[in-house]
Order: structure tokens, then C-alpha cells, then sequence
């Protein structure tokens, strides 16, 4: 058999075996709801757009993009409504930019209504559809729902998991001094660590993958992206990321490092200045079936 140490012009041939490209993606604070990661593989259609979601519903901005579920992982904020006191006609509550008023009994037709009911009772069930978007009425709060009432005291929640849901105002105008909330906005709102929304990413991946790439929890916070397939077609894998957190090494926009085997045919063998190599089975750009042993010292 001709070997490639024969055909080469040099005399040496080195082979070498495929290397799948990578790259690394350092997270360095908090993920939050909407950031993105985009992996793009040319040889597939479209991008896979990993979104981080920290809702109930998991609303996507896209619906082709693939949820990254964090809200197990974030701290929804909230604070209550205590009501002792049936409201007034002419009172009214601000939730975000959302301004209810209420009504005299049987007149809420409108978005922004509430009847003020003919007790406490109806009043305080008034509020909570009013604010759910369940009394036909009132379309849902796009921030926040509302509990029912226990005992004079309703909890409002945040959808979304975050510290965003502490910027959501709760203001009053009730003739009632009793009626009041808790705070003037949500409170207590935590975001996902870098820890945690790199797990789910991790497991979204893993889950969906359809560009070609594999990820993985890396050494501290970050996440090790790798082409499926080695050598240098890996190369041309974009990425992006919309994190404030987060960065691609080197502000990479592609997986880099890919390198291409050398082609050979099985049992085939090679020579240079410091190893004999074997080729195990045919090896293609993508193989790594080359093996080596140096040549070790006269005996």
C-alpha cells in the first residue's frame, strides 16, 4: 500500500483529526424575560432563537422562538389591596398605567369600570374580575393579577418574574382611609442568576436543538457552544445575544476553531519527524479515527 508519508512532496506528512468548532458565552449577572441567544447554522433553515421567559404562559416575542424557562428561577413582585370599606363612586386605583374607576352600581361599561357593587362583598369581587379580565367588562391587566380576596386583603402579583414588576405602580384615591395599598408600587421582585438561567438554557438546547450545535454548562458562569459536526464548516455557525449580562468570547459572532481531519483510507499510515500514525477507519474532513505513537528511542 502507497503510504501518504510517500506521496507527499515534503517526505513528512502530519494527518491530523477533525476539531469541532466552539465557543464561549460568559454570563455575568442576571438573565431576565426577552433576552435572546440566536445560534444560525448556514446548512439549516432559519436561526434557533432561544428566548428567556420568566411568565406563567411563557409569551414569546416570536413564535418560532424557543422557550428558556426561568421562572421557577425568578421572584414575581407583588403587594396587596386591603379593603375594610365598600369604595365610593368617583374613587378610583392606578395599577401601572392602568387607571380604574368606579362606578355606581350596574353602570361599569367600559374598560377602566368598576361597579362599586351593592356590598364590601360584590365590590371586592367587582376588583378582582375587573382586574383578571373575567367580568366582560375590563379587558386583563397586562401586568399583574389579582387574587381573591382573603378576608379585606387581595394580593396582586406581577406576571412576569423579575425586578421589572417592582416598577409597577399601585396608587389610590379612595374617600375611604382604610382602602389603601400595601406600597405605591409592587415589591420584592427577583431575577434569575446567571447560575440558574444557564441551566435552562443548557436544557432548552439540549431539548430543541436543529442548527447543529450542542451546549453546556461551562467553568464558572458560562455556557460552552459546540458544532455537532467537527471541522471547518462549524466556522460559519453565527451567533448572537441580546443579554445585558452576557457576552461571547472575544464578541465573537461565529463558533471559530473548526478544523478540518485529514482525509484517509482505513489501515492507511503516515510518517513524520516524531510519530508513525495509523488511521483506524476511512476518515472524512469531519473524522477523528487517526491514532499516533512517537517513535520512541533505539532498542
Amino acid at each position: 500500500m502507497t503510504s501518504r508519508f510517500q506521496l507527499s512532496k515534503s517526505g513528512v506528512f502530519t494527518p491530523v483529526n477533525a476539531v469541532n468548532a466552539t465557543k464561549s458565552l460568559a454570563v455575568s449577572g442576571v438573565v431576565v424575560d426577552g433576552e435572546t441567544v440566536t445560534i444560525n447554522n448556514p446548512a439549516y433553515a432559519g436561526s434557533d432563537v432561544y428566548e428567556f421567559l420568566a411568565d406563567t404562559v411563557q409569551s414569546k416575542t416570536a413564535v418560532s422562538n424557543i422557550a428558556v424557562n426561568i421562572m421557577a428561577n425568578t421572584v414575581k413582585a407583588s403587594n396587596t389591596l386591603t379593603l375594610p370599606t365598600q369604595p365610593t363612586a368617583g374613587d378610583t386605583m392606578t395599577i401601572g398605567t392602568k387607571v380604574y374607576t368606579f362606578v355606581a352600581n350596574g353602570a361599569a361599561n367600559a374598560d377602566g369600570k368598576i361597579s362599586v357593587g351593592t356590598s364590601l362583598a360584590t365590590a371586592k369581587l367587582a376588583i378582582v374580575a375587573a382586574i383578571n379580565g373575567t367580568d366582560s367588562v375590563n379587558t386583563a391587566h397586562p401586568k399583574v393579577s389579582a387574587s381573591a380576596f382573603a378576608g379585606n386583603v387581595c394580593t396582586l402579583t406581577a406576571l412576569v418574574g423579575g425586578v421589572a414588576g417592582n416598577a409597577v405602580a399601585t396608587t389610590e384615591s379612595f374617600t375611604a382611609v382604610g382602602n389603601l395599598f400595601s406600597a405605591v408600587t409592587l415589591e420584592s421582585g427577583a431575577d434569575s442568576t446567571a447560575a440558574n438561567a444557564i441551566t435552562a438554557f443548557v436544557a432548552a438546547v439540549t431539548a430543541h436543538d436543529t442548527q447543529g450545535v450542542a451546549a453546556a454548562d461551562g467553568a464558572g458562569d458560562t455556557i460552552d457552544l459546540t458544532a455537532d459536526i467537527a471541522g471547518t464548516s462549524g466556522n460559519a455557525i453565527t451567533l448572537a445575544e441580546t443579554l445585558a449580562n452576557g457576552a461571547f468570547a472575544g464578541a465573537a459572532t461565529h463558533l471559530s476553531g473548526g478544523v478540518d481531519g485529514s482525509v484517509g483510507a482505513e489501515h492507511e499510515t503516515a510518517f513524520d519527524a516524531t510519530y508513525a500514525y495509523f488511521c483506524l477507519a476511512d476518515n472524512g474532513v469531519s473524522g477523528k479515527n487517526w491514532r499516533r505513537i512517537a517513535h520512541g528511542s533505539v532498542y
